[in-house]
């Protein structure tokens, strides 16, 4: 297969996802892999999956990043990460433009790197987990914890059968501890009971009012600027918007009757059209 076609199976595979799909997902469509979040969104359905099965997870990734420094794709930071096709590779897709660097082989290791902190992950493990996967689910964890702190035992993540698993354990603790700064106690990773700041560095102390209450205090707000509060700003400001963050994402339990009255308020006003970019 040339560059040019397989760099117009990747753009392909962006656009028959409707551009809704970051550079970790785009390789386990183009190789075909069976998992629950592409299945949910329908991408195992679209004509391209597996069509690029017979190159490995490592060979895709390094093909694609290739193509992001080629300008054939950019990733939107502020979309969750979401690839585009630039007008370069709308050209290569049409057939007005060939590909000729291309570099299938991969590097003898892969590096995993965030945050300005790089760490090597040797090839021999790279595939025996999803490294994304694993990451985000602690990073998300850690995020979204406001209630106490919680221990989690690296074996519950990295379950019996998984090859080179003693080598695989040893590699994520090292990342959660210097990627995602968090404590570790033997096999047990410590998420820190999280707390949330204002611009001068105080602890912003939770809305302690009723539901209704709250809901009414955004809704004067958003009228009155405008917009919804920011999380850097003043400490009144962000425990608002602690509040309809936390109630947002199921953090603060609310009651069915609450949850339809918040997603009343949503849609009467919706984020995207308060976001003071009109003030």
């Amino acid at each position: 297969m040339t560059n040019t076609q397989l760099t117009q199976m990747a753009l392909s595979a962006i656009l028959r996802c409707r551009e809704q799909i970051d550079l970790f997902d785009l390789t386990s469509v183009l190789c075909g892999r069976s998992q629950r979040d592409i299945k949910e969104r329908g991408f195992d359905r679209i004509k391209t999956y597996g069509a690029g099965k017979a190159y490995s997870i490592r060979q895709w990734h390094y093909m694609l990043i290739q193509m992001i420094q080629q300008e054939y794709f950019i990733i939107d930071y502020e979309e969750q990460y979401h690839l585009k096709v630039t007008e370069k590779g709308q050209r290569v897709l049409k057939g007005e433009m060939e590909v000729s660097e291309l570099k299938v082989g991969v590097p003898a290791h892969s590096i995993f790197s965030k945050n300005n902190v790089k760490i090597q992950i040797d090839e021999d493990i790279l595939e025996a987990v999803d490294w994304r996967k694993l990451l985000d689910d602690i990073s998300s964890t850690a995020y979204w914890n406001y209630t106490i702190e919680k221990r989690i035992n690296v074996n519950t993540l990295i379950p019996q059968g998984t090859p080179l698993r003693e080598k695989v354990k040893q590699k994520f603790l090292e990342l959660v501890k210097e990627v995602y700064n968090l404590s570790v106690d033997g096999e047990e990773i410590i998420i820190p009971l999280k707390v949330d700041y204002d611009m001068y560095g105080n602890i912003v102390t939770p809305l302690s009012l009723p539901f209704e209450e709250c809901l009414e205090k955004l809704r004067q707000f958003i009228i009155a600027t405008g917009r919804y509060p920011q999380m850097k700003a003043v400490a009144e400001e962000v425990a608002l918007r602690k509040w309809y963050r936390e109630v947002g994402h199921g953090i603060l339990s609310v009651s069915p009757e609450q949850k339809r009255l918040f997603d009343q308020f949503t849609m009467q006003y919706p984020m995207s059209q308060y976001n003071g970019k009109n003030q």
